[in-house]
């Protein structure tokens, strides 16, 4: 009874996956866009899978692998960082 999620096309190249795919076979993209915090040994890590539009993850405000891979940009050029590192004109 539970229904397959409908498989997207890569973000970067548009080619459909197979359906055990984590990265595109044509560019090497990630086709889901997971938090980047992961896992360590002093930190549980998120793996929070985002919207595909999403710059920051929704659950923990990380930036997500799509974001990092260059497939999005964030809305503000300052989102997520120190007001210090801020370019001051």
């Amino acid at each position: 009874m539970s229904k397959k999620a409908e498989l997207e096309p890569c973000a970067r190249c548009s080619k459909l996956p197979h359906e055990n795919d984590v990265h595109c076979t044509d560019c090497g993209a990630p086709l889901q866009n997971r938090c980047s915090d992961e896992h360590g040994l002093l930190k549980k890590g998120c793996s929070y899978v985002n919207p595909r539009t999403a710059a920051y993850c929704g659950k923990c405000g990380e930036p997500t692998v799509f974001q990092l891979h260059g497939l999005i940009n964030p809305a503000y050029e300052t989102a997520n960082k120190p007001a210090f590192l801020w370019k001051r004109t």
